[in-house]
């Protein structure tokens, strides 16, 4: 009898981790409960007590592996909202209360619960908690250890991966952090600053427009310089920012501007860093992935545009990276006004709000429409001109960066990029 209550303790606690385990993995949340993690735990406890216990039993064999926790860090990444480690006291020497005696008792997936850890539920600076400081309970942030990151760099099979997908505007749209399109680039020169976005497609390789450098072939690139992990475009993050100067410039052949055309309005720049290295894979600066030559998706199909362009038809340029939702148009819609029916051409496509609320501006140029394929991101545009800024009938016209994946191949001499061999086959 003894015998069978100790074996079907030890199936119960191995089912029960097993499913535990199972619901982890499954769950595609940044953040994970710090409730689930205490009970796992418990579990994980009472199974090795029984599994040693047991251990005589020579009809069971069972191996005692405990759970991980993919989405978790016990070191700080970024703002910390991942953070799921163990200290318990500002950084002013305080000691935390614990969460359970405030508002958010309920917020298990954000690492909160019975407990006094300091934790970022709120998308604050870095994690905090709160103190009582005399007669009164007020915030006060922690310090945390850096996390230790290692060097890595994208590849044509790892594009297109979003590690985040927070909003904190582009017009008519939202803030957002660097990790929600960790691809955008931002491109300055030295004397006016910034000017355009751009896209990283490869470690060494960001796709912008042509009509970003109106100096042609003539513009000094030793004045250019390129960031990605920017989500501030007067402030520097030297924990998620990485710097470069531009290599090499290459403006598509059969672009040319003298009458207001924008056809073949695409360009390449290739990067190098002060210690002549490539974009390193991190939270903040990840590749975008090309589809395949010609491809192209429906009209109706909801994308995404981001940058530091002007929030309207005002003068000055967005202070923080935005992002916003567009539907792609059919060639029809894009046409009814007179100026698009004459200026659109086969290497172009259009795309807008379907309030006509939220557009691409100036300073958005060259930064990139991506849409969503199978949970990898596309870039299928370049920002590239419209007439004003989100105007109905006047929507935003994009390169159509399919038509140029066999140039983007040659110049760059990675076809394995430019095949988009990541976008599914039917």
């Amino acid at each position: 009898m003894k015998l069978f209550v100790i074996l079907a303790l030890v199936a119960i606690c191995s089912n029960t981790v097993r499913t535990i385990r199972g619901n982890n993995f499954g769950f595609h949340s940044a953040f994970t409960s710090h409730s689930g993690r205490l009970d796992a735990r418990l579990m994980t406890n009472t199974c090795d007590e029984i599994c040693l216990s047991s251990s005589q039993v020579s009809a069971r064999n069972l191996s005692r592996r405990k759970p991980s926790w993919p989405h978790t860090r016990t070191c700080l990444l970024e703002d910390g909202t991942s953070y799921r480690g163990s200290v318990s006291v500002s950084a002013y020497g305080h000691s935390c209360l614990r969460w359970f005696k405030f508002e958010w008792t309920s917020e298990a997936a954000k690492g909160l619960g019975p407990h006094n850890y300091c934790r970022n539920p709120d998308q604050s600076l870095t994690p905090w908690c709160r103190v009582k400081r005399g007669t009164r309970i007020v915030r006060e942030l922690c310090n945390i250890s850096k996390c230790k990151i290692e060097t890595a760099v994208d590849t044509e099979l790892t594009c297109g991966e979003m590690p985040s997908q927070r909003m904190n505007k582009i017009v008519g749209g939202a803030m957002t952090s660097i990790e929600s399109q960790p691809w955008v680039a931002a491109i300055f020169h030295r004397r006016s600053g910034f000017g355009c976005g751009g896209s990283l497609i490869a470690p060494c390789w960001v796709l912008t427009a042509a009509h970003c450098f109106p100096d042609g072939e003539n513009t000094k690139i030793r004045h250019l310089s390129v960031y990605l992990g920017k989500s501030y475009i007067n402030d520097t993050d030297a924990d998620r920012e990485q710097k470069f100067t531009v290599e090499q410039m290459i403006i598509h052949p059969k672009y040319n501007n003298s009458y207001g055309s924008y056809n073949n309005d695409i360009a390449l720049l290739k990067i190098k860093s002060q210690d002549g290295k490539c974009a390193v894979r991190t939270p903040s600066v990840r590749t975008v992935c090309l589809p395949p030559h010609l491809t192209m998706l429906p009209p109706g199909v909801e994308c995404s545009i981001a940058g530091f362009g002007k929030e309207s038809d005002t003068w000055h340029f967005s202070q923080y990276l935005k992002q916003a939702k567009v539907t792609l148009l059919s060639e029809s819609d894009c046409k009814r006004d007179p100026t698009y029916a004459r200026d659109l051409t086969s290497n172009m496509f259009c795309a807008a709000s379907p309030t006509w609320s939220t557009d691409s501006c100036q300073g958005d140029s060259g930064g990139p429409l991506v849409c969503e394929v199978s949970g990898r991101m596309f870039v299928f545009g370049v920002v590239s001109w419209g007439e004003g800024c989100a105007k109905q009938d006047k929507p935003g016209v994009y390169t159509r960066v399919t038509n140029y994946n066999n140039w983007i191949a040659m110049k760059t001499g990675l076809p394995a990029y430019a095949a988009g061999v990541m976008y599914p086959t039917k």
